[in-house]
């Protein structure tokens, strides 16, 4: 049995191993270099050898340290037999690191723990008890205050106020004991955060363009505290600020949701707050602003590629200098403000490109948004746009075929009603005859086939096709296209290409202009007319064309274009 009373300690290799917690357990604990200061001292009036010196500022509740880690490895290898400590539950608050260094001193290993005030553990079974159960009663506490700790949380979040220090914008309430403190109001803050919540909701500024703004023109800082703070914040401050439901009345504590004290303030509504996360989320953050791109969606390249839009918005300053004015305030040339020029020229146009190509760093070429517009109007002078006197004489020529369609469909449905009577009536006279006997079952099957198809039109539905109505709508859409593209405003430009079902093909070089069918039909038979009648509403007078001047009609001379 080794007698561990005549154990000489003075010659033993010891670590002298310091923590404090980061964490509220040790708020009660010596700072790291007063407990250094009081191990040195200790060690240099009894002659200790040290051959290293560990601190960290680390939790012991959980296992992870890595100043721990090193003592322990040092011990297990040999290089080290003895700790000094300030107390021995600066080595262990949780039951693992406490039995990995009971092991070691099972193994001989770990010889002594030493602390400055007498209370010390060797490797006999006494000490190892009593070690142990230090360590368990360190872990107990820990335990005790951690529930402590998480009890008053909640009750604090069930008052509506999260633990922890006060999100910017708000201040903790220190007049009040602790675990009781509310929040107020930071007068100097909310508002700036306010604002930049409203201007990220619009949708035109991104994150660092945010971030600019409130370092530059609202000078937004963090409360300044006793050894930090007071300073501008920092870009990660800007995405913590977006992302925080705090601001629209709500936060979390342990997965549950919390309500926030209603005498707070709502910054913004949580729909809001999700309209907000779902910005954050797309891989493009919004840029400084937004473009209306006219011919987007209806506009790609020949291989079917999107077609993206490249917008320029320039201004020619009075000093003739032409620069892009978007996130500039000066002329850079002349250095006079933007908003002093006296007769500054603005310019704005946009180009279409084909986006596959870019990315792939092939040659391509772009389309203005302006030429895409003048090839629209071209097509529709040459292949849409009539006289309002050719247009009124097309819809009432359109209201009497409707008429003459309706006369004929009366009269179509009455003989298929009588036929359906007939075909009935048949039928049941031959299910009569299969009945009395007078015809056997195949002459039965062989008789109903057969009338079956003198009959097929009557169980055939008729499509009601409403073509009166698309023509009404084409005749009117022919009429004032080129006065909608030229002036109209970004939505009615949009509606006229749907209404036209407008697929624009661009090559590089040529750009096409495809229509939906009714539209195609339309142009290919007035094509089609004017190779036969080239002077088919000549632009000088309708006399020519069949107008008779009495009565202001058109002659039927240019009805063959109708049933085209």
């Amino acid at each position: 049995m080794n007698n561990y009373k005549n154990l000489d300690t003075s010659k033993l290799n010891y670590i002298i191993y310091c923590r404090k917690s980061s964490e509220g357990e040790d708020k009660q604990v010596q700072s790291l270099d007063t407990q250094l200061r009081e191990l040195e001292d200790h060690a240099k009036r009894n002659g200790l050898n040290i051959i290293e010196v560990i601190s960290e500022s680390k939790s012991a509740f959980k296992i992870g340290r890595p100043g721990f880690d090193r003592m322990m490895n040092l011990i297990k290898i040999g290089k080290a037999n003895a700790v000094l400590v300030i107390r021995a539950n600066r080595i262990s608050r949780n039951s693992i690191d406490a039995g990995y260094a009971i092991s070691l001193m099972d193994e001989k290993k770990l010889l002594y723990i030493r602390t400055p005030n007498s209370t010390c553990y060797t490797c006999s079974s006494t000490d190892k008890m009593m070690i142990a159960l230090e360590l368990i009663f360190s872990k107990k506490d820990s335990d005790e205050k951690g529930d402590m700790v998480k009890e008053g949380q909640m009750s604090k979040a069930l008052k509506g106020i999260p633990h922890g220090r006060a999100c910017l914008g708000f201040l903790n309430d220190k007049s009040e004991e602790k675990g009781n403190r509310k929040w107020l109001i930071d007068e100097i803050r909310l508002g700036k955060i306010k604002i930049l919540l409203d201007m990220f909701l619009t949708g035109t500024h991104s994150a660092g363009k945010l971030y600019k703004y409130a370092i530059n023109d609202l000078k937004l800082t963090t409360v300044g505290k006793k050894r930090q703070g007071g300073q501008l914040i920092v870009m990660s401050r800007i995405y913590e600020i977006l992302k925080d439901p705090i601001y629209s009345g709500f936060f979390f504590y342990g997965g549950e949701r919390y309500e926030l004290d209603r005498n707070l303030p709502r910054l913004i509504t949580e729909a809001q707050h999700n309209k907000i996360k779902q910005i954050l989320s797309r891989k493009n953050i919004p840029k400084s602003q937004h473009h209306e791109a006219v011919y987007a969606g209806f506009i790609q390249s020949t291989e079917g590629n999107y077609m993206g839009l490249d917008p320029k918005f320039q201004v020619i300053c009075d000093c003739k200098k032409k620069f892009a004015y978007r996130d500039k305030t000066h002329c850079p040339q002349c250095r006079v403000n933007i908003d002093r020029m006296e007769n500054p020229k603005y310019l704005d146009y946009s180009h279409y490109y084909d986006v596959k190509k870019k990315k792939a760093s092939l040659p391509y070429k772009c389309i203005s948004e302006k030429n895409i517009t003048k090839e629209m109007i071209k097509y529709i002078n040459e292949n849409l746009n009539f006289s309002n006197d050719l247009l009124e004489w097309s819809k009432k020529y359109i209201y009497e075929m409707k008429d003459q369609e309706v006369s004929a469909k009366v009269l179509i449905s009455k003989d298929r009603e009588n036929r359906k009577e007939d075909y009935e009536l048949k039928k049941s006279k031959l299910r009569g005859m299969l009945r009395d006997g007078k015809i056997t079952d195949d002459e039965y099957n062989i008789d109903l086939e057969f009338l079956n198809k003198e009959y097929t039109d009557t169980n055939i539905e008729v499509q009601n096709v409403d073509w009166y109505q698309e023509m009404m709508d084409i005749t009117n859409l022919t009429q004032g296209v080129v006065e909608v593209l030229q002036n109209g405003s970004f939505q009615s430009k949009r509606n006229i290409l749907s209404k036209l079902g407008s697929n624009l093909v661009w090559n590089d070089e040529k750009l096409s202009i495809y229509n939906r069918k009714s539209i195609e039909a339309l142009v290919k038979g007035i094509k089609s007319i004017k190779s036969i009648y080239p002077k088919f509403e000549p632009s000088l007078s309708f006399a020519e064309q069949g107008l008779n001047e009495k009565t202001s009609e058109f002659s039927l001379v240019n009805s063959t274009m109708l049933p085209r």
